[in-house]
């Protein structure tokens, strides 16, 4: 039933045959991230920046909410420029289910490509990337086919990073705001040391959700707990879901599980084995939690 009430914001259900319904369902949750279409577009960050964005819009007539999506150290691109198959199948989820997506690509138009093994990273999380995003929620304000007040922050992983501090009380790219702030945010799996470090009295503008595995040893989840639990004791609007037998990127499709040397982990300063892959219960759980989530916030 609860799928049923985020689907009915969007759509009259009340059309559909029990038969079309299922259909519906099966190309939402399953259908291949070729599926996912889009261009990429140039913008400005909010610190002056001309970056680029995969823009991808439901196929029909808006206004509709939006989404901006915050990239992980992997970056959003292949090797030939086209998008990674998890941000296409996220935005595909996305689209789908009415949002306008922007994927903001904060590394291809700087020069760089994955930063996952590298420790001193040209581009953070904390500096550039949260500027970064601002300018990629105004450039979708600025779209007629998009509601302005009604825009959501998503990040994976370094993004999720990235969006704990562009969401943040005090945060400096806030200052370039001209118009509605995002209305939520939803991140998967962040490195939270990093935010209890250099933030220890950390709390957001704007409600948020976390979602990370029990199993994920490259951001691990106890840190996570803590900057949730210590965050609600000050006041703050932020909840997290954890999901059993789940590793890193548990949410992308089709990943087998798989080992791999990054940054991260048990120590941040140094190369570690991670491992990542698909869990497929925890992805349609996350997918489904996230897509109501959204609907609960952006209608």
């Amino acid at each position: 039933m609860k799928a049923l009430t985020w689907l009915s914001a969007f759509w009259d259900l009340s059309s559909l045959t029990p038969m079309r319904l299922f259909v519906f369902l099966v190309m939402l949750f399953f259908a291949p991230p070729a599926m996912a279409g889009g261009a990429w577009v140039d913008f400005m960050s909010a610190e002056g920046t001309v970056i680029r964005g995969w823009l991808a819009t439901p196929p029909w007539k808006g206004p509709h909410p939006g989404v901006v999506m915050m990239h992980s150290c992997f970056g959003p691109v292949t090797k030939s420029d086209e998008l990674a198959t998890h941000d296409a199948a996220w935005v595909d989820i996305l689209t789908k289910a009415g949002y306008v997506v922007l994927v903001a690509d904060s590394y291809t138009p700087r020069g760089q490509g994955s930063l996952c093994q590298v420790r001193d990273r040209p581009v953070l999380a904390r500096a550039e990337r949260p500027w970064d995003a601002i300018g990629a929620l105004q450039f979708l304000q600025e779209r007629s086919d998009v509601k302005a007040d009604r825009i959501a922050l998503m990040g994976w992983s370094n993004g999720a990073i990235s969006l704990l501090w562009t969401v943040r009380n005090g945060a400096s790219a806030a200052t370039a705001l001209d118009g509605p702030d995002f209305r939520t945010a939803v991140g998967f799996y962040p490195y939270c040391n990093d935010i209890q470090t250099q933030l220890p009295d950390y709390r957001p503008r704007i409600p948020v959700l976390l979602q990370i595995g029990d199993k994920d040893d490259w951001t691990l989840p106890e840190p996570c707990q803590l900057l949730v639990s210590e965050t609600r004791s000050r006041g703050g609007d932020m909840m997290i879901d954890i999901y059993n037998g789940a590793f890193h990127l548990f949410d992308a499709p089709n990943t087998p599980l798989r080992e791999f040397m990054a940054v991260g982990g048990s120590d941040e300063s140094s190369m570690n084995r991670i491992h990542f892959g698909t869990n497929k219960i925890a992805r349609e759980k996350a997918i489904q939690r996230t897509l109501n989530w959204l609907a609960e916030r952006l209608r």
